[in-house]
């Protein structure tokens, strides 16, 4: 009798990999959304058009996620993570090589095609390989991991930008590394192996149908926090260009100072990753807020980089919030499927985010006017959470 294969450091290593490409798809881009804007003048409502680059792959994700979900689960992980990773590595450089508005946008969807296949496999790999004690290590390492590539990448790109606008594509081939290296290191799980939280679940002679429900809630929640959850990744560059930064390394080096705060935000959802959902989402939503809001009404440059550390601080928890809330609720034969449809709220978010921000500017007057009004939402969720949650004890409402 053959003894399973047990997933180790290698493994999670190449999940953390995988876990950094979809947070590629939009930080190598945040400090040259006003080059986008210069280089490309002539082009109608360019203003909207380019925060809307940066997002372009979540459409992508949020289109293709339930298929790559469904497939992944009929066919299994690592052959067709091989093939997109690698896909989304030729979308990511496309644009250095052909530099029309139409090729830039073109390898953006393709870029996003990629991702939604490899943020898919991700996730359901690391329920696959792990059980929820090391989920929650390899989700920690990963938002600690990745924020800090983030602000190397964010750094590297605002320079790149100075020297040639579209020079940051090029770090998008890193994917094609990933690939190779997931080639020697991924293994297919075996169906009987893949790790589930619930014992007492039911084995493959039980019919089980998909939780329809359960889902939604799921996608629901991920979908609002997703779209507030990109105001500042999308539009966080404009701001500091409305506040006088208008060099693209200057953007690259505030950004990516303030973008500390997220790895320290991934060691805070470490220390409270043992508490209640309804506590999670609470803090969560309550940093979120108050950086939102605090960019929005800061009085000078300095002010501003404070508050955004804050919602920084918030968004190290975004990710390793919802994900094992997710992977924790969905039963473990539908995991691919249940992440496929993760993603597509989560990147429907991404897509929608600057579509939002781009009708809200008219009505609440400008951009920095829409990061307070976000902030207050934000505010407003986190206390209409916690009431609930002492209403409904011990059950919280907006997660479970």
């Amino acid at each position: 009798m053959n003894t399973p294969r047990q997933a180790g450091w290698p493994q999670g290593l190449v999940i953390i990999a995988i876990g950094i490409l979809p947070m590629m798809a939009i930080v190598t881009l945040m400090p040259i959304v006003p080059a986008l804007v210069k280089a490309f003048p002539e082009v109608g409502g360019i203003q909207t058009l380019a925060p809307l680059v940066l997002s372009a792959p979540g459409l992508c994700v949020a289109l293709f996620s339930p298929f790559a979900g469904t497939l992944t689960d009929r066919i299994g992980r690592r052959r067709l993570l091989l093939i997109f990773t690698t896909l989304y590595g030729i979308g990511g450089v496309l644009p250095f090589f052909i530099t029309s508005f139409p090729a830039l946008m073109a390898g953006r969807l393709l870029l996003g095609i990629g991702e939604a296949f490899i943020l898919t496999i991700g996730n359901a790999l690391l329920g696959d390989y792990f059980d929820k004690e090391q989920r929650a290590k390899w989700l920690t390492w990963q938002a600690f991991v990745g924020p800090a590539c983030g602000v190397a990448v964010v750094t590297a790109s605002g320079r790149l930008s100075m020297v040639q606008w579209n020079l940051p594509f090029l770090i998008y081939a890193v994917a094609l590394l990933i690939a190779a290296l997931a080639v020697f290191t991924v293994y297919e799980p075996e169906r009987s192996t893949a790790r589930g939280d619930d014992p007492d679940e039911p084995g493959t002679a039980t019919i089980m149908a998909f939780p329809t429900g359960l889902m939604a809630r799921i996608a629901v929640t991920t979908f609002v926090l997703s779209a507030i959850y990109f105001v500042y990744t999308l539009q966080f560059s404009l701001a500091l260009d409305q506040m006088g930064v208008k060099k693209g390394s200057e953007l690259g080096l505030y950004t990516g100072l303030v973008s500390i705060g997220v790895p320290i935000g991934s060691l805070l959802y470490k220390f409270i990753s043992g508490r209640s959902n309804s506590l999670q989402f609470s803090v969560l939503f309550t940093l979120l807020g108050i950086g939102l809001a605090g960019i929005g009404l800061s009085p000078g440059l300095e002010v501003a980089l404070a508050f955004a550390f804050i919602q920084q601080l918030a968004a190290g928890m975004v990710i390793p919030v919802l994900i094992s809330w997710s992977l924790r609720e969905l039963p473990a034969r539908f995991r691919g499927r249940g992440m496929g449809w993760w993603c597509s709220a989560f990147f429907l978010g991404q897509f929608v985010s600057p579509l939002f921000v781009g009708a809200l500017r008219g009505v609440a007057g400008g951009l920095l006017q829409v990061f307070v009004l976000c902030g207050v939402v934000c505010i407003v969720i986190a206390l209409g959470n916690g009431l609930l949650a002492r209403r409904v004890s011990p059950a919280p409402r907006l997660a479970r």
